[in-house]
């Protein structure tokens, strides 16, 4: 049977986890690790197969939860290492702003790479054939800067969260 002195640590953590929740910034970043569902809906990002889209042998679905898991990954591992951001105001402030600089750079490139196939850049540019399983690898840079702007986006929000809730907490205390 489970000692009730041994669930006090996790009771902790989800409580903090819940404090940690409820201000702005992680606010957004709860949403940022919906939104590559989302946009599955929304469609504000492209995200199709080729000849409409960019994608030759990806599914959008398998785009979507890759980016998904990967961000609530980083939401919580994050958490379980805020102790270690605390320390560092300064250096985290500065990481947010680069990590929103290089989510929209990720974007970008994502979306010129997007394009860039959807209007036949293999088979005009690379006089591929449309069947050539070289194509994967475009799917593979759309998977990584895909995810990684929805990473880099949680990752800022998630960083602007614990300045404020280290800051919140500092002033409870």
């Amino acid at each position: 049977m489970n000692n009730p002195k041994e669930d006090v640590p996790f009771l902790k953590e989800l409580k903090d986890f819940l404090q940690f929740l409820q201000n702005l910034w992680t606010i957004l970043a709860g949403i940022s690790v919906l939104f590559p569902l989302s946009n599955a809906l929304a469609k504000i990002i492209p995200l199709a197969r080729w000849p409409e889209g960019g994608l030759a042998y990806f599914s959008p679905q398998l785009l979507s939860i890759v980016s998904s898991l990967a961000c609530l990954f980083l939401l919580l591992w994050m958490f379980g290492h805020r102790y270690q951001l605390e320390r560092r105001r300064i250096q985290t402030q500065r990481k947010a702003g680069l990590s929103f600089a290089a989510g929209l750079i990720a974007l970008i490139i994502y979306l010129t790479v997007y394009f860039a196939i959807a209007n036949d850049f293999y088979f005009e540019v690379l006089k591929w054939e449309s069947d050539d399983l070289r194509r994967v690898l475009g799917d593979i840079i759309l998977l990584i800067t895909y995810s990684a702007f929805f990473v880099l986006m949680t990752q800022a929000f998630m960083l602007l969260g614990m300045l404020e809730y280290f800051g919140r907490k500092s002033h409870t205390a």
